[in-house]
């Protein structure tokens, strides 16, 4: 019988990566973090050499969880090409919209994020560093032994790791009110929000996708969620199909979306940063877009503010969507914001490499 969400949430509440966790521990023990976040720009692909001055213990986890899961098969990789192909632009805007306001509709997840001080009040990098998996997805060679995205699930692992050991070190964290911090209910949450929410987010906005490719979708994130540490027992129990997977998430969402003051400000953050990017007559689409996608009620809880803006999103239609590149039913005005957000998301990561900021995944060395 399938575990129902209760179940889930109450195997994985406390759960944390042991592997990661034990390399993170010596690490900070060494005063190291520093010397290996710059080591991390050298890390560009699976197959990259590890380099020589890397800590044995560190060169060990990035040599021993860089092969694919033996799960992995080639057919339903089709499928996933196939969903990129077709719809990159708009998953992409999607996962680095919808999907983190997704995350920050979970008040533990939205105080965790708010208590990285490295990332408080840099919007810029915050995003650059959290949509390079989203951007990584679609590469070409993102699920072959050339893998850019590979190396980026692993240094996000570690910067998971990091955070919790640095909560757990500063003795400030409630496990009893919220579990182990980052905990792989909160990965696989993730992975949930940015599979599952993004696919709903598209058909709330009149985009379609095909079922095969949504399947593929689905998997791209189970595989992903493998590289980030989550047990690939439990990716099989939550990540197995996209109805699995939905079923749990929608259960699971009545349970862990909710209104926090964090929540409200990160998501405050991220519409003021993409709307700044939206040109003149589509002054709103962005708390519009969001409200459209999440739905009012969850819009709420983030205080996603009302906007006059109009999607139009009855007025969908069937044709050759031209800013999405594929013929899909569409909605010509939600597809013209997409396009609008998903060169927004490249600007992001790229303003915030020219201006000096990291946009590598980093581990930080305290919390603030």
């Amino acid at each position: 019988m399938a575990m129902d969400y209760t179940g889930f949430a109450a195997e994985l509440r406390d759960l944390g990566d042991p592997l990661a966790d034990e390399v993170v521990k010596e690490l900070l023990d060494e005063g190291r973090i520093n010397s290996v976040n710059n080591l991390f720009r050298e890390i560009g692909a699976a197959d990259s050499p590890i380099p020589g001055q890397t800590p044995g213990a560190l060169r060990e986890f990035f040599e021993s969880t860089r092969a694919f899961p033996d799960w992995v098969e080639d057919s339903r990789l089709r499928d996933t090409a196939a969903f990129f192909r077709h719809h990159h632009m708009a998953a992409s805007a999607m996962q680095a919209t919808v999907g983190l306001v997704g995350t920050y509709l979970s008040p533990v997840g939205a105080y965790t994020l708010h208590s990285t001080h490295r990332l408080s009040h840099q919007p810029h990098r915050r995003l650059s560093q959290s949509t390079r998996i989203f951007m990584g997805m679609g590469d070409s060679d993102a699920f072959t032994e050339h893998s850019k995205l590979v190396p980026t699930c692993q240094k996000v692992r570690l910067v998971h790791a990091a955070i919790r050991e640095l909560h757990r070190r500063s003795g400030e964290w409630d496990y009893e009110a919220m579990g182990m911090p980052v905990s792989q209910l909160y990965t696989a949450g993730a992975a949930l929000v940015f599979s599952v929410g993004v696919l709903d987010g598209m058909e709330n906005i009149g985009l379609t996708v095909d079922r095969d490719e949504a399947e593929g979708f689905m998997y791209a994130w189970a595989i992903v969620a493998h590289f980030l540490g989550v047990p690939d027992t439990y990716i099989h129990e939550a990540m197995s199909s996209h109805t699995r997977a939905a079923d749990l998430w929608h259960e699971g969402r009545e349970h862990e979306w909710a209104s926090s003051e964090e929540g409200i400000l990160l998501t405050r953050e991220c519409i003021d940063l993409y709307e700044s990017y939206m040109p003149p007559g589509l002054e709103g689409a962005v708390p519009a877009f969001l409200r459209q996608a999440l739905s009012d009620r969850f819009a709420d809880m983030v205080e996603v503010p009302t906007s006059a803006f109009d999607l139009g999103a009855d007025a969908a239609s069937v044709g050759a969507s031209t800013l999405l590149g594929s013929p899909v039913g569409h909605n010509p005005v939600s597809d013209e914001v997409i396009g609008h957000l998903g060169k927004a998301v490249e600007r992001v990561c790229r303003e915030a490499f020219t201006a000096g900021q990291e946009t590598e995944p980093q581990m930080a060395d305290r919390i603030g």
